[in-house]
């Protein structure tokens, strides 16, 4: 098995390399300099001399706030991008494999979303997200795999994690953090280990959710890298969403339900709790 990652410095893209190379399966990682996935010729010219039997998309817009004002940019990458990816992955009858986000999601009720759930994102940033999942139905659904995930952190680039780590570090001021939207904190290696799981199992195409089991608000998750850090916990401070100023909407409730892995003998993520415990060490020493 040979696999082709895009987006292959980025966190998750990253984390698929370290995953891959435990497991010694043989890939090509190409960063978003080796490859423009909005240039359809380049996209299809590359998958096909690749000889990739797996086509991983980890590139993506993550900037949510920053999507409200370049929703252009946004919609290049994640629906363009998507679908010329599906459309190289089909020319060249590669599986295609691709990461989607909680975001799709309204976040108006209070129980796990599943995989058929209505759809109906707020931001920018799901919407050229969800643009993204119907890019590659409407190209290449029959042999392609989307993956919603949500609240991704790893030891690389940057994210809520490391934020939260380095203030309980750095410093003993108060911190103010958002109690009222809930999610799951979701472990890039955990995602990259179900993601060759997946593959491996051949598990049919369409759409699954992959995110650490369980849920947590953006308060409790840093309070809980406080107590893990020996910080005082009680620096981190509740506030309602409405008390912090963002330019994009966020759901208020994007717990995914992850239970359709089971369906192809496919292990569902572990507990947050348990994942963010695991992953201090690393994400501490990529601090230092």
């Amino acid at each position: 098995m040979k696999c082709l990652i895009a987006g292959a410095e980025g966190q998750l893209g990253r984390s698929l390399k370290e995953a891959l190379n435990k497991r010694d399966i043989s890939y090509v990682a190409l960063s978003r300099k080796e490859l423009d996935i909005s240039d359809l010729a380049t996209v299809i010219e590359i998958v096909k001399k690749s000889s990739a039997d797996i086509v991983i998309n980890a590139a993506a817009y993550t900037n949510v706030e920053q999507a409200e004002q370049e929703s252009e940019k946004a919609f290049l990458v994640n629906e363009i991008g998507s679908r010329n990816l599906a459309i190289a992955s089909r020319q060249s009858d590669s599986r295609f494999l691709h990461f989607s986000t909680d975001y799709v999601f309204s976040g108006e009720r209070n129980y796990p979303w599943e995989v058929d759930s209505a759809v109906n994102p707020l931001s920018t940033y799901g919407k050229s997200k969800l643009a993204g999942e119907l890019a590659i139905q409407q190209e290449y659904f029959d042999n392609s795999i989307i993956i919603r995930t949500a609240w991704l952190y790893s030891p690389y680039g940057k994210n809520f994690y490391k934020t939260i780590l380095n203030l309980a570090l750095k410093n003993d001021d108060q911190i103010k953090v958002v109690s009222d939207q809930f999610g799951q904190p979701t472990n890039a290696l955990d995602l990259a280990n179900l993601v060759i799981d997946a593959i491996l199992k051949n598990v049919t195409a369409g759409i699954y959710h992959g995110s650490n089991s369980g849920s947590t608000s953006w308060h409790e998750f840093a309070t809980e890298i406080f107590r893990l850090a020996g910080a005082d916990q009680g620096r981190v401070m509740p506030i309602p969403s409405a008390g912090f100023a963002t330019k994009a909407p966020r759901p208020s409730y994007s717990v995914l339900d992850n239970s359709n892995w089971l369906d192809f003998d496919v292990t569902p993520l572990r507990p947050w709790r348990e994942a963010v415990s695991d992953a201090y060490s690393s994400i501490f020493e990529s601090m230092n």
